[in-house]
């Protein structure tokens, strides 16, 4: 058979209706979104059914940008947040910037990190009775306390259980969050120790937050915690390889011997499993 026009070949090929939506759709669209189109018609066809609101979407968030304001404001026509979050790629690559990074890319507000941390009244200059809080990171850092020394602490009950020091915090690491509170302005004028898992990701949480505090010392996290408590070891399953350029000499070397596997096959202390005693009495021994 001879096709004779473009319409005679959508028939055949039964793509008739998608051609009239596609060419309705690039028509509606304003320069930026229809050059997406039809560079991604499959993909500009997929989501056909909510285009209009896709535009204005697009529209709003190019009035708005750099106001600070959360996307949950949106006040474009048939357009809420649950929009933009099934449609956040596509309105990404309209901005060119990445989706999981457009509110930030863009200028709008981001959701804000806290901060858990437990305290003296006192030297916050806090009300008497308040022992524990969690703040926005930012305003935290922000506050003139008179604290005199931290600790930050990878588990959540080994934060809660720890004796917090005179004058000072402890904080809630959180894992790979660590460097949320060590981000804090204040501890770089105060004395920090950290104390983290002695496995292969505890080191490289120390490494992290020795990125934003040089001169953070570990605590726990040595050889000799570690054979103290050989009946309680266990196994990482994925253990890390990365290289961790902040780590001092002994705690390389501990973090080489893990990797390689020396003392055995993915060797790890988990924190919570070193013996309350043994572990107050070091952290007394070592100022806390």
């Amino acid at each position: 058979a001879i096709v004779a026009s473009w319409d005679q070949a959508w028939s055949i090929l039964e793509a008739r209706n998608d051609v009239a939506r596609f060419r309705e759709l690039v028509n509606l669209s304003p320069e930026i979104p229809r050059q997406w189109a039809i560079a991604n018609p499959l993909r500009a066809l997929a989501v056909a059914n909510e285009w209009a609101q896709i535009l204005a979407a697009y529209e709003w968030i190019g009035a708005h940008r750099g106001r600070g304001l959360y996307l949950r404001e949106i006040t474009a026509p048939g357009v809420d947040t649950k929009l933009i979050e099934r449609h956040v790629t596509v309105l990404a690559a309209f901005f060119g910037v990445k989706a999981s990074r457009i509110e930030f890319e863009l200028g709008f507000a981001v959701k804000p990190s806290f901060v858990r941390m437990r305290f003296e009244p006192r030297p916050l200059g806090m009300p008497n009775g308040l022992t524990e809080g969690s703040f926005r990171t930012n305003e935290l850092g922000q506050l003139a306390v008179q604290v005199r020394e931290a600790l930050i602490v990878e588990n959540e009950i080994t934060y809660l259980s720890v004796p917090v020091p005179d004058a000072g915090v402890v904080l809630w690491g959180k894992g790979y969050d660590a460097n949320n509170p060590a981000s804090l302005a204040w501890l770089h004028g105060i004395p920090v120790r950290y104390w983290g898992d002695i496995d292969t990701h505890g080191f490289a949480i120390l490494n992290r937050v020795r990125g934003s505090l040089p001169h953070v010392t570990s605590i726990l996290m040595d050889e000799d915690t570690l054979w103290a408590h050989e009946e309680r070891w266990g196994n990482e399953d994925t253990p890390s390889t990365a290289a961790l350029p902040q780590l001092t000499p002994a705690e390389a070397r501990l973090y080489e011997s893990l990797v390689t596997d020396r003392f055995g096959r993915s060797v790890r202390l988990e924190q919570e499993r070193i013996d309350w005693e043994w572990a107050c009495r070091q952290l007394q021994a070592s100022g806390g």
